[in-house]
C-alpha cells in the first residue's frame, strides 16, 4: 500500500568569430558564463552559507523524516532481514533492484541496525549530491547559478514534508533507490561529459557500468541512464569522434556487469533462472508483469486520470511563471535605459512590483506545475549553445555540455510525473533537478536578456534570487507548520523517531504502544500485522511471514491457516483512500480475516481509551 495524504555571474564578452546575426541579446544568451571565477573568499562564503542552510534544515527536521507506518518501516525491515542472510524476492517480496537494499543490509550487518545507520548512510549519499550537483551547475552556468541551484535544492526538496506524510526526503527516503539514483545518475553525466570530450575507454566502461546500476535500481533511473547515454552518443558523432569497438564493447560489458553479479549472489538460493529474473527486478515488474502499472494510483500520479486539465494546469503554469521571468527582466532592461535616474528606477520598481504580484494558481506548493515547461524551453537553450559551439569549432565546450546534460536529465526525472509535476511527494527526488536547472537558467540566463548594461543586469539577478528566495521560505514555513505537530516518540535508541501527536494522528502512538508491548515476546516468533505495519516487525525485531492484506481475501485466509504465526497485531487504520472504511468490520473487506484471527488467537494486550487502537493477539495452544 502506498501512503497516506493530508487532506550571478558577471558580463560575458561577446564571440569575436560570432557568425549568428540575430541580435546582441540571442547572442549574449547563447554565451556560456563568464569564465572568470568571483573573488574566492564571495564563492567560499556562498558554499559555507549552503552548508549552514544544511545544518538549520537537518535541525528544524530532526528524527522527523519517516512516517510511522508505512514505506521507511519497509526499507529498515527488508535491510534487517537481509544482515540475517535472507534473500530478496525468495525470502520477502521486493519490489525494487536488488543494489540499495543490499547496500542498507550490508551496512545492518557491520553497524548493527538501527534508523540512524541508514540516516548517516543517506547523508554522507545526500553530502556527494550536494557536491557533485555544485560542480556540475558551476561549470554549465556559473558560481552564482550553482550556489541558487544548491539553495532550492537544500531548502525545497531534502528534508521538507509537504503534504503531511513523512518518508520524502533524503534522509529517511521511501525508498533508498530513490536517492542513491540521483547520485548514480549525477556521476552518469560526469562519465558521459568526459566521454563527450575524447575517446576513452576507460570513461565508456564507466557509462556502462553506471546503465547497469541503474537496471539494479529503480525504472526512473535506467530511462534517465538511457538519455544520457544516447545524447553522448549523439554529441560524440555531432563532434566527429567516431566510437571504437573498444569502447562499445567496455560499455556493454558495464551495461552487463552489476545484473551478473547479483545474479550470482541470487542464485546461492535459488535456481539461476529465478536469479536471473530476481535481479532484473527493477524492471522486470514494470516491463513484464506490469503489477503496478494497473493501479489507479499510478494514473492519478502521472496524470493521465485528467490529461487534458492536467496539461492546460501546467501551461498555466509554466505561461505564468514565464511572464513573472519577464517582468524581473524588463525592469533590468528598463534599468539600462538611457533615461533620467528618477525615470529608470520608478519604471524598474513598477515591473518588479508587477512581477511579485502574479501568484501561481496553487502558490508555492503549486510550482512544480510549470517545470515540465521550463525543462523544454531549458533545453531549446541549451542545444542552441551546444549548436554555436559545434558550427564554430566542431567541438562542444564544458559549460554548454554539462548544461545540455543536466537538463536531459531533469526532463528524463520528470517522466513518472509528465502531467501532474510537483514538488512534493515523489518530486522530492523526480523533480528536484528540475527545480535546481530552473533556478539555475533564470539566475545565469535570463539577466543577460536585460541588455549590456551591468547595473541593469545585476537588478534582474538580484529579482530572480529575491523570488527563488520567497518560493524556498513559503516552502520553509509549511514544513515547519506541519512538523509542529510531530511530538509521539516512536521507538528506542537508534530507532527513535517523532511522528504527529495522537490529537493529530493516532498511528505514531499505536506503533509505540505495539513495540513496546512486543519486548517480552520470544524472539524466534513470528508476528503479523493487520492490515499493514511492518514496521511494528522491525522495532520489535520479529520476522513476517506473510506480506500486508491484498485484498484477496480467500486466499489470504488461506495463507494465514497455513502458516500460523505466533503474533498477531491488529492496528485499526484509516483505510478510506483504498476504499475501507473500517478493516474487518462486518461487510467491510478483512471481515473473514478477523473472523479466523479470533477463532485461532486469544488477546494479550489491548490499546484502549482512543477512538482508534491496536490490540495484541497470541495464537491459541
Amino acid at each position: 500500500m502506498v501512503g497516506r495524504g493530508y487532506s550571478g555571474d558577471a558580463q560575458t564578452a561577446p564571440t569575436p568569430n560570432h557568425t549568428m546575426a540575430t541580435g546582441p541579446e540571442l547572442k549574449e544568451s547563447l554565451t556560456p558564463p563568464a569564465s572568470c571565477s568571483p573573488p574566492p573568499v564571495v564563492e567560499r562564503c556562498g558554499i559555507a552559507f549552503l552548508g549552514a542552510l544544511v545544518v538549520y534544515f537537518l535541525h528544524e527536521s530532526w528524527r522527523k523524516w519517516p512516517d510511522p507506518m508505512i514505506d521507511a518501516g519497509g526499507q529498515w525491515y527488508a535491510a534487517w532481514r537481509v544482515s540475517n542472510g535472507a534473500l530478496p524476492y525468495h525470502d520477502f517480496l521486493w519490489n525494487y533492484g536488488p543494489l540499495s537494499l543490499a547496500w542498507n543490509g550490508l551496512l545492518f550487518r557491520v553497524f548493527g541496525p538501527g534508523m540512524m545507520v541508514l540516516v548517516t548512510a543517506n547523508l554522507v549519499v545526500y553530502g556527494l549530491i550536494l557536491g557533485l550537483s555544485y560542480w556540475a551547475f558551476r561549470v554549465a552556468w556559473g558560481w552564482l547559478a550553482a550556489f541558487c541551484a544548491c539553495a532550492v535544492f537544500i531548502a525545497v526538496f531534502s528534508f521538507s514534508i509537504l503534504n503531511g506524510v513523512g518518508n520524502y526526503n533524503y534522509a529517511t527516503p521511501y525508498a533508498n533507490e530513490a536517492t542513491h539514483g540521483i547520485l548514480l545518475m549525477l556521476v552518469t553525466v560526469l562519465a558521459a561529459a568526459r566521454w563527450c570530450e575524447k575517446s576513452s575507454a576507460g570513461w565508456a566502461f564507466s557509462l556502462g557500468m553506471c546503465g547497469g546500476l541503474a537496471a539494479v535500481l529503480k525504472p526512473e533511473f535506467m530511462l534517465a541512464a538511457g538519455v544520457l547515454g544516447g545524447a553522448a552518443l549523439v554529441l560524440r558523432h555531432g563532434q566527429k569522434r567516431p566510437v571504437r569497438v573498444l569502447e562499445f564493447g567496455l560499455m556493454a560489458a558495464g551495461l552487463l556487469l552489476p545484473t551478473l553479479v547479483f545474479t550470482l549472489w541470487l542464485a546461492r538460493r535459488e535456481p539461476w533462472k529465478a536469479a536471473m529474473i530476481d535481479s532484473c527486478q527493477a524492471w522486470w515488474l514494470v516491463v513484464v508483469n506490469q503489477r503496478d502499472a494497473s493501479l489507479i494510483y499510478q494514473t492519478s500520479f502521472i496524470g493521465i486520470d485528467h490529461p487534458w486539465l492536467n496539461a492546460a494546469g501546467e501551461l498555466r503554469a509554466t505561461l505564468t511563471a514565464l511572464l513573472v521571468v519577464g517582468f524581473i527582466v524588463t525592469a533590468g532592461w528598463l534599468f539600462n535605459r538611457g533615461w533620467s535616474w528618477i525615470l529608470r528606477i520608478s519604471t524598474a520598481l513598477a515591473a518588479l512590483i508587477v512581477a511579485g504580484s502574479i501568484h501561481l494558481a496553487d502558490g508555492w506548493l503549486g510550482v512544480g506545475r510549470c517545470l515540465p515547461g521550463l525543462m523544454l524551453l531549458a533545453f531549446v537553450l541549451a542545444a542552441m549553445r551546444v549548436g554555436r559551439d559545434l558550427r564554430q569549432s566542431g567541438r562542444v565546450s564544458p559549460g554548454p555540455l554539462l548544461a545540455l546534460l543536466l537538463v536531459l536529465l531533469a526532463g528524463a526525472m520528470l517522466a513518472r510525473m509528465p502531467l501532474r509535476a510537483r514538488i512534493g511527494h515523489f518530486g522530492f527526488f523526480q523533480a528536484a533537478l528540475a527545480g535546481m536547472a530552473a533556478a539555475a537558467v533564470m539566475v545565469a540566463e535570463a539577466p543577460r536578456w536585460s541588455g549590456g548594461g551591468a547595473a541593469g543586469r545585476c537588478l534582474a539577478v538580484a529579482g530572480c534570487v529575491i523570488l527563488l528566495t520567497s518560493g524556498g521560505v513559503a516552502v520553509e514555513r509549511r514544513s515547519a507548520m506541519i512538523r509542529g505537530d510531530q511530538t509521539q516518540p516512536v521507538g528506542l535508541g537508534l530507532d527513535r523517531f517523532y511522528a504527529f501527536g495522537p490529537e493529530v494522528d493516532e498511528t505514531g502512538k499505536q506503533v509505540n504502544w505495539c513495540a513496546e508491548h512486543l519486548e517480552g515476546i520470544p524472539p524466534e516468533a513470528t508476528l503479523q500485522v493487520l492490515p499493514e505495519g511492518v514496521v511494528i516487525n522491525y522495532l520489535s525485531r520479529h520476522v513476517r511471514p506473510l506480506l500486508d492484506f491484498d485484498g484477496k481475501e480467500n486466499e489470504y485466509v488461506e495463507q494465514l491457516s497455513r502458516v500460523r504465526p505466533d503474533y498477531v497485531v491488529f492496528v485499526t487504520r484509516d483505510l478510506r483512500e483504498y476504499g475501507i472504511k473500517n478493516f474487518g468490520a462486518p461487510g467491510n473487506p478483512g471481515e473473514k480475516i478477523m473472523q479466523w484471527v479470533r477463532e485461532n488467537y486469544e488477546v494479550v494486550d489491548v490499546l484502549g481509551g482512543t477512538a482508534r487502537g491496536a490490540a495484541i493477539l497470541r495464537r491459541k495452544r
